[in-house]
């Protein structure tokens, strides 16, 4: 997994090895450390004085200080951390993975602490953040749907099955759309942001409607792993 600061730092961690290596992109400085278990994501906070790692063995967030990668603080997390997630403006990180059916909300300035753990979907997953509005999309980790969640004020408005595992989440820029891949249906499910907002409004219409908000269903080619989007200038 790896990362990119707005200061000029690049992170990569090596997985088993434990490693975790930081190199200044223009003068090639490097640091490393390494752990005893695997490491898995590394995000950079917003200002790049901090990486956040996720030690997968020890199931805890490592914070990280740039450059030196001295640990500054360890956070235990309820459950194994494979999945690290900030919203738009980085000012909470969430985090999902084996352990626990809900997503631990991580503020990652002054004392390192998780916030609060809530509930978020079956088995949650690989997740993505829009800004505007602001929600956290979950996708279940073994099942085919994908749970939303306002970030505002932490409530589950909507569940959208997409007809395979989700195994990645990208958002649009100017968050019109989730694109969710399917490693096993080899498909890219397209979820309408838009959609999801309106169908909060409908006081007659369930909490939880599976599929309301999917707009469509692209065969992508066999096992997608990730998506880039280029914004049009």
């Amino acid at each position: 997994n790896f990362d990119v600061s707005s200061n000029g730092y690049a992170a990569v961690s090596a997985g088993a090895s434990g490693l975790v290596e930081l190199f200044h992109l223009a003068s090639g400085e490097r640091h490393r450390i390494e752990r005893a278990g695997a490491i898995g994501a590394v995000r950079f906070r917003a200002d790049g004085r901090l990486l956040l790692a996720a030690d997968l063995g020890a199931r805890s967030i490592l914070a990280l200080a740039v450059p030196t990668l001295e640990i500054v603080a360890e956070l235990p997390i309820a459950m194994r951390p494979d999945n690290l997630c900030f919203n738009f403006d980085q000012g909470q990180l969430f985090v999902s993975g084996p352990g626990m059916d809900g997503v631990a909300i991580v503020f990652p300035y002054d004392v390192l602490k998780v916030e609060q753990t809530v509930l978020a979907g079956r088995d949650p997953g690989v997740m993505a953040c829009s800004n505007t509005p602001g929600y956290l999309f979950v996708a279940s980790a073994s099942g085919s749907d994908v749970c939303v969640m306002n970030i505002d004020n932490r409530k589950v408005i909507g569940l959208v099955d997409i007809g395979g595992r989700p195994t990645y989440i990208t958002i649009t820029p100017g968050d019109q759309f989730a694109l969710v891949l399917s490693e096993d249906s080899n498909d890219m499910a397209v979820i309408h942001i838009p959609a999801v907002l309106a169908s909060q409004s409908d006081p007659f219409k369930s909490r939880y409607r599976s599929g309301a908000a999917l707009f469509t269903v692209v065969p992508v080619g066999s096992k997608p792993v990730h998506a880039a989007v280029i914004a049009r200038a």
